[in-house]
Protein backbone atom coordinates (compact mmCIF):
# COMPACT_ATOMS: atom_id res chain seq x y z
CA UNK A 1 0.00 0.00 0.00
CA UNK A 2 2.81 2.79 1.03
CA UNK A 3 4.56 2.13 -2.55
CA UNK A 4 1.13 3.22 -4.61
CA UNK A 5 0.89 5.94 -2.26
CA UNK A 6 4.07 7.29 -2.83
CA UNK A 7 4.23 7.43 -6.63
CA UNK A 8 1.13 8.70 -6.50
CA UNK A 9 2.39 11.55 -4.17
CA UNK A 10 5.22 11.64 -6.78
CA UNK A 11 2.84 12.18 -9.71
CA UNK A 12 1.01 14.92 -8.05
CA UNK A 13 3.93 16.78 -7.47
CA UNK A 14 5.73 16.38 -10.90
CA UNK A 15 2.37 17.79 -12.49
CA UNK A 16 2.29 20.93 -9.65
CA UNK A 17 5.58 21.70 -10.72
CA UNK A 18 4.91 21.41 -14.86
CA UNK A 19 2.09 23.56 -14.01
CA UNK A 20 3.72 26.03 -12.28
CA UNK A 21 6.72 25.87 -15.10
CA UNK A 22 3.93 26.48 -17.53
CA UNK A 23 2.00 29.44 -16.05
CA UNK A 24 5.70 31.08 -16.02
CA UNK A 25 6.40 30.26 -19.68
CA UNK A 26 2.73 31.96 -20.19
CA UNK A 27 4.01 35.16 -18.10
CA UNK A 28 6.71 35.21 -20.05
CA UNK A 29 5.15 35.08 -23.10
CA UNK A 30 2.83 37.77 -21.87
CA UNK A 31 5.43 40.11 -21.16
CA UNK A 32 7.37 39.78 -24.23
CA UNK A 33 4.02 40.37 -26.08
CA UNK A 34 3.28 43.30 -24.44
CA UNK A 35 6.45 44.97 -22.99
CA UNK A 36 7.89 47.88 -24.64
CA UNK A 37 11.30 46.40 -25.30
CA UNK A 38 11.99 46.47 -29.27
CA UNK A 39 12.07 43.08 -31.32
CA UNK A 40 10.74 40.81 -28.16
CA UNK A 41 7.17 41.38 -29.60
CA UNK A 42 7.71 39.67 -32.70
CA UNK A 43 9.67 36.64 -31.02
CA UNK A 44 6.67 36.17 -29.10
CA UNK A 45 3.70 36.46 -31.78
CA UNK A 46 2.50 32.93 -32.71
CA UNK A 47 1.27 34.40 -36.01
CA UNK A 48 4.44 35.28 -37.21
CA UNK A 49 6.61 32.69 -39.61
CA UNK A 50 8.99 31.12 -37.50
CA UNK A 51 11.73 32.35 -39.18
CA UNK A 52 10.69 35.75 -38.91
CA UNK A 53 10.82 34.85 -35.14
CA UNK A 54 14.26 33.57 -35.26
CA UNK A 55 15.41 36.49 -36.99
CA UNK A 56 14.17 39.16 -34.34
CA UNK A 57 15.52 36.52 -32.08
CA UNK A 58 19.08 36.77 -33.40
CA UNK A 59 18.67 40.68 -33.83
CA UNK A 60 17.90 40.57 -29.70
CA UNK A 61 20.23 38.41 -28.66
CA UNK A 62 23.00 40.54 -30.82
CA UNK A 63 22.04 43.62 -29.62
CA UNK A 64 22.61 42.23 -26.48
CA UNK A 65 25.71 41.17 -26.44
CA UNK A 66 26.74 44.59 -28.21
CA UNK A 67 25.47 46.66 -24.91
CA UNK A 68 26.99 44.03 -22.52
CA UNK A 69 30.30 44.79 -24.47
CA UNK A 70 30.26 48.67 -24.12
CA UNK A 71 28.86 48.88 -21.04
CA UNK A 72 31.62 46.72 -19.86
CA UNK A 73 34.06 48.63 -21.42
CA UNK A 74 32.72 51.32 -19.83
CA UNK A 75 33.15 50.40 -16.94
CA UNK A 76 36.80 48.39 -16.95
CA UNK A 77 38.07 52.03 -18.32
CA UNK A 78 36.22 53.87 -15.28
CA UNK A 79 39.66 53.70 -12.83
CA UNK A 80 41.96 55.43 -16.15
CA UNK A 81 39.31 58.06 -16.88
CA UNK A 82 37.94 58.69 -13.61
CA UNK A 83 39.78 62.20 -13.38
CA UNK A 84 42.13 64.16 -14.58
CA UNK A 85 44.62 67.08 -14.05
CA UNK A 86 44.28 70.63 -15.62
CA UNK A 87 46.54 73.76 -15.26
CA UNK A 88 44.70 76.74 -15.43
CA UNK A 89 45.68 80.30 -15.30
CA UNK A 90 44.31 82.34 -12.07
CA UNK A 91 42.09 85.77 -12.35
CA UNK A 92 44.41 88.41 -12.08
CA UNK A 93 45.13 90.10 -8.48
CA UNK A 94 44.54 87.25 -6.85
CA UNK A 95 45.17 87.23 -3.13
CA UNK A 96 48.18 85.34 -1.79
CA UNK A 97 48.14 82.73 0.42
CA UNK A 98 50.86 81.35 2.57
CA UNK A 99 51.38 77.47 3.12
CA UNK A 100 51.91 75.84 6.45
CA UNK A 101 55.02 76.65 8.18
CA UNK A 102 56.46 74.11 10.70
CA UNK A 103 59.22 75.01 12.83
CA UNK A 104 61.30 71.88 14.85
CA UNK A 105 63.66 71.61 17.31
CA UNK A 106 67.10 70.62 16.33
CA UNK A 107 70.42 70.14 18.64
CA UNK A 108 73.07 72.72 17.97
CA UNK A 109 76.66 70.36 17.73
CA UNK A 110 75.30 68.08 19.91
CA UNK A 111 75.10 70.83 22.82
CA UNK A 112 72.25 70.25 24.89
CA UNK A 113 70.45 72.23 27.03
CA UNK A 114 71.94 72.68 30.98
CA UNK A 115 68.78 71.41 32.23
CA UNK A 116 69.11 68.74 30.44
CA UNK A 117 72.78 67.75 30.85
CA UNK A 118 71.94 67.97 34.80
CA UNK A 119 69.85 65.38 34.24
CA UNK A 120 72.16 63.37 32.71
CA UNK A 121 74.61 63.82 35.84
CA UNK A 122 71.29 62.81 38.21
CA UNK A 123 71.70 59.47 36.32
CA UNK A 124 75.63 58.48 37.17
CA UNK A 125 78.68 59.10 36.24
CA UNK A 126 80.88 56.83 33.59
CA UNK A 127 84.06 54.26 34.22
CA UNK A 128 85.84 57.18 35.60
CA UNK A 129 82.93 58.53 37.45
CA UNK A 130 82.46 61.60 34.73
CA UNK A 131 79.84 62.99 32.48
CA UNK A 132 78.37 59.91 30.63
CA UNK A 133 78.45 60.63 27.02
CA UNK A 134 77.04 57.22 25.64
CA UNK A 135 73.71 58.14 27.81
CA UNK A 136 73.59 61.58 26.74
CA UNK A 137 73.53 60.05 23.03
CA UNK A 138 70.40 57.90 23.90
CA UNK A 139 68.97 61.60 25.39
CA UNK A 140 69.17 63.12 22.61
CA UNK A 141 67.96 60.98 20.30
CA UNK A 142 64.89 60.66 22.65
CA UNK A 143 64.32 64.67 22.56
CA UNK A 144 65.50 65.04 18.75
CA UNK A 145 64.06 61.52 16.63
CA UNK A 146 65.67 63.01 13.16
CA UNK A 147 69.68 62.46 14.49
CA UNK A 148 68.63 58.86 14.56
CA UNK A 149 70.92 56.00 12.77
CA UNK A 150 71.55 52.31 12.87
CA UNK A 151 72.81 51.31 15.97
CA UNK A 152 72.83 54.28 18.13
CA UNK A 153 70.56 52.71 20.72
CA UNK A 154 72.14 49.50 20.93
CA UNK A 155 75.39 51.13 21.42
CA UNK A 156 75.21 53.30 23.46
CA UNK A 157 72.05 51.86 25.82
CA UNK A 158 74.49 48.44 26.97
CA UNK A 159 74.17 46.42 29.95
CA UNK A 160 76.42 47.46 32.99
CA UNK A 161 79.71 46.03 33.20
CA UNK A 162 81.38 44.85 36.26
CA UNK A 163 83.94 47.03 36.76
CA UNK A 164 81.15 49.66 37.21
CA UNK A 165 78.02 48.49 38.46
CA UNK A 166 76.65 52.05 39.19
CA UNK A 167 77.56 53.47 36.04
CA UNK A 168 74.56 55.69 34.50
CA UNK A 169 72.19 53.91 32.24
CA UNK A 170 70.00 54.53 29.69
CA UNK A 171 66.53 55.27 30.82
CA UNK A 172 64.07 52.34 30.63
CA UNK A 173 60.76 53.97 30.21
CA UNK A 174 58.76 57.28 30.26
CA UNK A 175 60.54 58.54 27.11
CA UNK A 176 57.30 60.61 26.61
CA UNK A 177 57.40 62.28 29.94
CA UNK A 178 60.88 63.34 29.40
CA UNK A 179 60.26 65.16 25.77
CA UNK A 180 57.61 66.99 27.74
CA UNK A 181 59.61 67.13 31.02
CA UNK A 182 62.81 68.66 28.92
CA UNK A 183 61.74 69.57 25.12
CA UNK A 184 61.59 73.32 24.33
CA UNK A 185 58.25 75.22 24.56
CA UNK A 186 57.01 77.68 22.91
CA UNK A 187 58.17 80.49 25.36
CA UNK A 188 61.75 79.12 24.93
CA UNK A 189 61.81 78.98 21.14
CA UNK A 190 59.91 82.16 19.84
CA UNK A 191 61.13 85.82 19.97
CA UNK A 192 59.37 87.39 17.54
CA UNK A 193 56.92 86.75 14.35
CA UNK A 194 55.47 89.21 11.68
CA UNK A 195 53.69 88.60 8.38
CA UNK A 196 53.84 91.48 5.88
CA UNK A 197 55.52 93.38 8.35
CA UNK A 198 52.57 92.93 11.04
CA UNK A 199 53.81 91.41 14.21
CA UNK A 200 51.46 88.39 15.91
CA UNK A 201 51.87 86.12 18.68
CA UNK A 202 54.18 83.79 18.21
CA UNK A 203 52.93 80.86 20.54
CA UNK A 204 49.24 82.04 19.72
CA UNK A 205 49.47 80.66 16.17
CA UNK A 206 52.70 78.05 16.35
CA UNK A 207 51.03 75.03 18.19
CA UNK A 208 53.34 72.24 19.41
CA UNK A 209 52.78 68.94 17.81
CA UNK A 210 55.28 65.82 18.50
CA UNK A 211 55.98 64.27 14.76
CA UNK A 212 58.03 61.49 13.68
CA UNK A 213 60.92 64.37 13.10
CA UNK A 214 60.71 65.33 16.97
CA UNK A 215 58.72 68.40 18.43
CA UNK A 216 57.50 70.84 16.40
CA UNK A 217 55.35 73.96 15.82
CA UNK A 218 53.00 74.51 13.51
CA UNK A 219 51.60 76.96 11.33
CA UNK A 220 47.98 76.69 10.70
CA UNK A 221 48.30 72.90 10.10
CA UNK A 222 44.75 70.54 10.05
CA UNK A 223 46.73 68.12 12.44
CA UNK A 224 46.35 70.59 15.43
CA UNK A 225 44.40 72.70 14.15
CA UNK A 226 41.30 73.83 12.01
CA UNK A 227 40.49 76.92 9.78
CA UNK A 228 38.79 79.52 11.84
CA UNK A 229 39.66 79.00 15.39
CA UNK A 230 41.30 81.43 17.43
CA UNK A 231 44.43 79.56 16.66
CA UNK A 232 44.35 79.85 12.96
CA UNK A 233 46.06 82.97 11.54
CA UNK A 234 44.43 84.52 8.49
CA UNK A 235 47.07 84.14 5.65
CA UNK A 236 45.74 85.23 2.58
CA UNK A 237 46.96 88.93 1.60
CA UNK A 238 46.07 91.87 -0.76
CA UNK A 239 48.88 91.51 -3.69
CA UNK A 240 48.27 95.96 -4.20
CA UNK A 241 49.24 96.44 -0.02
CA UNK A 242 50.64 93.27 1.29
CA UNK A 243 53.87 91.32 0.74
CA UNK A 244 53.69 88.01 1.19
CA UNK A 245 56.86 87.83 3.95
CA UNK A 246 57.06 86.05 7.34
CA UNK A 247 59.93 85.99 9.63
CA UNK A 248 60.65 84.39 12.52
CA UNK A 249 63.08 84.80 15.44
CA UNK A 250 64.19 81.89 17.53
CA UNK A 251 66.55 81.40 20.02
CA UNK A 252 67.11 78.20 19.47
CA UNK A 253 68.04 76.46 16.83
CA UNK A 254 65.41 74.94 14.40
CA UNK A 255 64.47 73.13 10.80
CA UNK A 256 61.83 75.76 9.29
CA UNK A 257 59.52 73.77 6.68
CA UNK A 258 56.73 74.90 3.78
CA UNK A 259 53.94 72.51 4.13
CA UNK A 260 50.66 71.62 3.04
CA UNK A 261 48.17 71.91 5.54
CA UNK A 262 47.77 68.50 6.08
CA UNK A 263 51.31 67.42 6.06
CA UNK A 264 53.52 66.73 8.92
CA UNK A 265 57.64 66.90 9.28
CA UNK A 266 58.93 63.29 8.79
CA UNK A 267 62.14 61.76 8.12
CA UNK A 268 61.55 60.01 4.96
CA UNK A 269 60.54 63.40 3.32
CA UNK A 270 62.66 66.33 2.64
CA UNK A 271 59.89 69.18 1.96
CA UNK A 272 61.49 72.65 0.85
CA UNK A 273 63.01 74.31 4.50
CA UNK A 274 65.75 76.11 5.90
CA UNK A 275 68.32 74.92 9.00
CA UNK A 276 69.02 77.69 11.48
CA UNK A 277 71.57 76.32 14.33
CA UNK A 278 73.87 79.15 14.93
CA UNK A 279 73.53 81.95 17.32
CA UNK A 280 73.09 84.81 15.07
CA UNK A 281 72.56 83.04 11.96
CA UNK A 282 70.25 84.43 9.60
CA UNK A 283 68.30 82.33 6.25
CA UNK A 284 66.75 83.96 3.80
CA UNK A 285 64.50 81.60 1.15
CA UNK A 286 62.05 82.58 -1.60
CA UNK A 287 59.87 79.85 -2.50
CA UNK A 288 57.09 79.56 -5.47
CA UNK A 289 53.79 77.91 -4.80
CA UNK A 290 50.97 76.45 -6.95
CA UNK A 291 47.48 74.83 -5.38
CA UNK A 292 45.59 72.21 -6.23
CA UNK A 293 41.97 72.87 -6.09
CA UNK A 294 39.12 69.92 -6.61
CA UNK A 295 35.55 70.14 -8.04
CA UNK A 296 32.71 68.85 -6.04
CA UNK A 297 32.29 65.95 -8.03
CA UNK A 298 35.34 64.82 -7.38
CA UNK A 299 34.20 63.58 -4.21
CA UNK A 300 32.11 61.18 -5.09
CA UNK A 301 34.97 58.86 -6.97
CA UNK A 302 36.28 56.41 -5.40
CA UNK A 303 39.58 56.95 -4.00
CA UNK A 304 41.88 54.32 -5.85
CA UNK A 305 40.01 55.39 -8.63
CA UNK A 306 41.27 59.17 -8.73
CA UNK A 307 44.81 58.11 -6.73
CA UNK A 308 44.49 60.10 -3.47
CA UNK A 309 42.69 60.82 -0.87
CA UNK A 310 41.07 63.99 0.46
CA UNK A 311 42.09 64.73 4.22
CA UNK A 312 38.91 63.97 6.04
CA UNK A 313 39.24 60.31 4.18
CA UNK A 314 41.13 59.19 7.05
CA UNK A 315 42.25 55.79 7.42
CA UNK A 316 40.81 53.79 10.73
CA UNK A 317 44.03 52.46 12.23
CA UNK A 318 45.76 56.74 11.82
CA UNK A 319 46.14 58.37 14.82
CA UNK A 320 46.59 62.30 13.25
CA UNK A 321 43.36 64.57 12.41
CA UNK A 322 43.79 64.66 8.74
CA UNK A 323 45.22 62.28 5.90
CA UNK A 324 48.17 63.40 4.30
CA UNK A 325 50.96 61.24 2.22
CA UNK A 326 53.22 61.75 5.33
CA UNK A 327 50.80 60.91 7.88
CA UNK A 328 50.01 57.76 5.77
CA UNK A 329 53.90 56.82 6.02
CA UNK A 330 53.72 57.67 9.37
CA UNK A 331 50.93 55.03 10.66
CA UNK A 332 52.23 52.51 8.07
CA UNK A 333 55.72 52.42 9.78
CA UNK A 334 54.01 52.66 13.29
CA UNK A 335 52.14 49.38 12.34
CA UNK A 336 54.93 47.66 11.16
CA UNK A 337 56.65 48.49 14.79
CA UNK A 338 53.24 47.34 16.18
CA UNK A 339 53.70 44.13 14.41
CA UNK A 340 57.21 43.62 14.98
CA UNK A 341 57.90 44.67 18.86
CA UNK A 342 54.02 45.03 19.93
CA UNK A 343 55.07 48.75 20.51
CA UNK A 344 56.13 51.99 18.63
CA UNK A 345 58.06 54.98 19.59
CA UNK A 346 56.36 58.01 21.45
CA UNK A 347 57.23 60.39 18.20
CA UNK A 348 55.04 58.11 16.28
CA UNK A 349 51.79 58.26 18.38
CA UNK A 350 51.44 62.19 19.06
CA UNK A 351 48.28 62.07 21.00
CA UNK A 352 49.16 58.81 22.70
CA UNK A 353 46.42 56.57 21.37
CA UNK A 354 46.13 53.77 24.04
CA UNK A 355 45.96 51.39 20.68
CA UNK A 356 49.67 52.15 20.02
CA UNK A 357 51.75 51.87 23.83
CA UNK A 358 55.08 53.63 23.76
CA UNK A 359 58.22 51.69 23.56
CA UNK A 360 60.90 51.43 26.45
CA UNK A 361 64.26 50.72 26.21
CA UNK A 362 63.10 46.97 25.52
CA UNK A 363 60.99 47.78 22.78
CA UNK A 364 63.51 50.43 21.27
CA UNK A 365 66.08 47.73 21.22
CA UNK A 366 63.90 45.34 19.55
CA UNK A 367 62.73 47.84 16.72
CA UNK A 368 66.19 48.06 16.03
CA UNK A 369 66.62 44.87 15.59
CA UNK A 370 63.72 44.28 13.28
CA UNK A 371 65.25 46.73 11.66
CA UNK A 372 62.06 48.98 11.91
CA UNK A 373 63.31 51.61 13.83
CA UNK A 374 63.36 53.72 11.00
CA UNK A 375 62.60 51.73 8.11
CA UNK A 376 64.08 52.38 4.49
CA UNK A 377 61.77 55.14 3.05
CA UNK A 378 62.38 54.00 -0.36
CA UNK A 379 60.50 50.53 0.40
CA UNK A 380 58.11 52.59 2.15
CA UNK A 381 57.01 54.74 -0.82
CA UNK A 382 57.28 52.01 -3.67
CA UNK A 383 53.13 51.54 -3.61
CA UNK A 384 53.28 48.35 -3.53
CA UNK A 385 55.26 48.07 -6.66
CA UNK A 386 56.53 44.41 -5.72
CA UNK A 387 57.52 44.75 -1.91
CA UNK A 388 56.31 43.32 0.83
CA UNK A 389 57.04 46.58 3.27
CA UNK A 390 55.45 49.30 0.94
CA UNK A 391 53.08 51.21 2.58
CA UNK A 392 50.97 51.73 -0.76
CA UNK A 393 49.89 55.40 0.37
CA UNK A 394 48.05 57.51 -2.23
CA UNK A 395 49.09 61.09 -2.08
CA UNK A 396 46.89 64.18 -0.85
CA UNK A 397 44.33 65.29 -3.17
CA UNK A 398 45.00 68.68 -1.99
CA UNK A 399 48.59 68.49 -2.46
CA UNK A 400 50.32 71.86 -4.07
CA UNK A 401 53.87 72.52 -5.40
CA UNK A 402 56.25 74.45 -3.11
CA UNK A 403 59.47 74.93 -5.07
CA UNK A 404 62.74 76.90 -3.88
CA UNK A 405 63.87 79.20 -6.28
CA UNK A 406 66.29 81.34 -3.88
CA UNK A 407 68.05 80.53 -0.66
CA UNK A 408 70.13 83.44 -0.06
CA UNK A 409 74.07 82.68 1.95
CA UNK A 410 73.45 82.47 5.33
CA UNK A 411 74.31 85.83 7.69
CA UNK A 412 75.65 86.42 11.01
CA UNK A 413 75.74 89.10 13.35
CA UNK A 414 78.59 88.90 16.02
CA UNK A 415 77.09 88.63 19.54
CA UNK A 416 73.82 87.82 18.55
CA UNK A 417 72.19 84.96 20.64
CA UNK A 418 69.12 84.41 18.25
CA UNK A 419 68.60 83.29 14.67
CA UNK A 420 66.45 84.79 11.88
CA UNK A 421 64.50 83.27 9.22
CA UNK A 422 62.97 84.92 6.50
CA UNK A 423 60.34 83.28 4.21
CA UNK A 424 59.44 84.71 0.67
CA UNK A 425 57.27 84.77 -2.11
CA UNK A 426 58.33 87.26 -4.22
CA UNK A 427 55.85 86.36 -7.17
CA UNK A 428 52.24 86.58 -7.38
CA UNK A 429 50.86 83.07 -8.32
CA UNK A 430 49.16 82.79 -11.76
CA UNK A 431 48.69 79.34 -12.23
CA UNK A 432 47.05 76.42 -9.91
CA UNK A 433 45.99 72.68 -10.32
CA UNK A 434 42.12 71.52 -10.78
CA UNK A 435 41.49 68.03 -10.65
CA UNK A 436 38.19 67.33 -12.28
CA UNK A 437 36.30 64.30 -12.61
CA UNK A 438 35.64 62.73 -15.75
CA UNK A 439 32.97 60.86 -15.24
CA UNK A 440 30.08 61.20 -12.48
CA UNK A 441 27.17 59.72 -10.94
CA UNK A 442 24.97 61.52 -13.55
CA UNK A 443 27.70 60.77 -16.38
CA UNK A 444 27.33 56.82 -15.41
CA UNK A 445 23.31 56.71 -15.25
CA UNK A 446 23.53 59.06 -18.71
CA UNK A 447 26.11 56.49 -20.91
CA UNK A 448 24.33 53.26 -19.28
CA UNK A 449 21.20 54.48 -19.95
CA UNK A 450 21.64 55.54 -23.38
CA UNK A 451 23.56 52.66 -24.15
CA UNK A 452 20.56 50.14 -22.87
CA UNK A 453 18.17 52.51 -25.38
CA UNK A 454 20.35 52.35 -27.88
CA UNK A 455 20.38 48.72 -28.06
CA UNK A 456 17.05 47.68 -26.70
CA UNK A 457 15.29 50.47 -26.64
CA UNK A 458 15.24 50.27 -22.61
CA UNK A 459 14.46 52.46 -19.91
CA UNK A 460 13.31 53.35 -16.51
CA UNK A 461 10.13 52.41 -17.26
CA UNK A 462 11.04 49.33 -18.52
CA UNK A 463 12.38 48.00 -15.54
CA UNK A 464 9.07 48.65 -14.17
CA UNK A 465 7.26 47.52 -16.84
CA UNK A 466 9.46 43.58 -15.79
CA UNK A 467 8.59 44.13 -12.16
CA UNK A 468 4.84 44.72 -13.08
CA UNK A 469 4.61 41.79 -14.91
CA UNK A 470 5.88 39.91 -12.85
CA UNK A 471 4.10 40.73 -9.41
CA UNK A 472 1.36 42.88 -9.86
CA UNK A 473 -0.32 41.69 -13.00
CA UNK A 474 0.89 37.69 -11.87
CA UNK A 475 -0.94 38.17 -8.93
CA UNK A 476 -4.04 39.87 -10.09
CA UNK A 477 -4.44 37.37 -12.83
CA UNK A 478 -4.02 34.53 -10.57
CA UNK A 479 -6.72 36.02 -7.87
CA UNK A 480 -9.23 36.56 -11.17
CA UNK A 481 -8.46 32.77 -11.76
CA UNK A 482 -9.53 31.72 -8.63
CA UNK A 483 -12.44 33.73 -8.13
CA UNK A 484 -13.77 32.55 -11.42
CA UNK A 485 -13.64 28.86 -10.27
CA UNK A 486 -17.35 27.34 -9.46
Amino acid sequence: MSRPMAEKGEGLTRSRNRDLFWRFVNYLKDYCANCTLVGFAYIANSRLHFTERIFWLFCVMLSTMGCYYLIYDYQRSFPTRAASIVYESLPPFSKWKFPTISLCEVVYKYELTQEVEDYIRSLGGDVDGDYNFEVESHIAYILFPHQYHEGIIKNHCTPPEEECPNCAQCPAENYRQIQSRYGANCSDLFVDCQLSGRKFDCCRYFLPMITPYGSCFMLNSLQNNEPGSKHWLPTELDPATEKALLQVITSLPVQVSLLNAEDIPHTALQPVGVSVTDPGQGKYLQFHRETMENDPDVHEIDPKLRSCRFPEENLPSSVYKAYSFSTCLSDCTRNFQMAKCGCTPYFMNPLADPRYPDCGLEGLLCLELNMVAKPDAKLLMNNNKGFNDSCGCLPSCNDGDIQAIYEAISTFEKGATVRNITLSMPALPTDQYRRQALRTRLDTVVSVGGMLGLFLGASILSGIEFIYFFTVRAINNARRKRSARP
